[in-house]
């Protein structure tokens, strides 16, 4: 009976599980979760791997999707440098920045190209690039929409652990998961994002 009992305890803790990720990684709507949200302010950059002698590539683009300001991110990961990337990032304004201190989740909406992405909550006592991360991913062309509580960001398994201390909070970016994997010099991507909001 004991044996049976823990086998059901892990089958609806893997079903709970499947569903919060599911919530987390698809939203549905402006008011799922955790209310509204904030509007994030905030200026925007790209970053390419051109520092570690790679050769990979960004373009930023500001279009408008839904009567909102979107920005479009298309390029190319290449394996000049080993663990070929790319990212872009929103600077924000004070406000936004203090939101950020006391986040429960961040949102925002997409459309890409069916490639893996990742979004980042980057704080400063993180000192190897192993910044809190959530994967994500869509139907290509599809628009779609990510709610992502802030206790679901993880450092990947490489990095140095250190606690998540959001007072420490630099910003939100977003960087290509992984595309140096399939070919050397031909990893071409498109991503569009809008609507990035902070959930207090």
């Amino acid at each position: 009976m004991k044996k049976t009992q823990n086998v059901l305890f892990f089958i609806l803790c893997g079903a709970l599980s499947a569903v919060l990720l599911t919530c987390a990684s698809t939203g549905g709507g402006q008011g799922d979760g955790f209310g509204p949200g904030v509007p994030y302010v905030g200026d925007w950059f790209t970053f390419t791997d051109e520092n570690d002698k790679g050769s990979s590539t960004v373009r930023m683009e500001e279009i408008e999707v839904d009567g909102m300001k979107a920005y479009r991110f298309t390029g190319n990961v290449t394996t000049a440098f080993q663990y070929g990337f790319i990212g872009w990032f929103a600077e924000p304004d004070a406000a936004t920045k203090e939101l950020l201190k006391h986040a429960r989740a961040i949102s925002f909406q997409y459309i890409g190209d069916g490639q893996r992405m990742t979004v980042k909550y980057r704080i400063s006592n993180v000192r190897d690039h192993a910044h809190f991360e959530y994967h994500f991913v869509g139907e290509a062309g599809e628009k779609d929409r990510v709610e992502v509580p802030v206790n679901f960001f993880q450092q990947p398994a490489w990095g140095t652990p250190v606690r998540m201390n959001k007072n420490n909070v630099e910003d939100i970016s977003f960087q290509t998961h992984e595309s140096w994997r399939r070919t050397p010099n031909n990893n071409p991507f498109t991503i569009t994002i809008w609507d990035l909001r902070v959930h207090p």
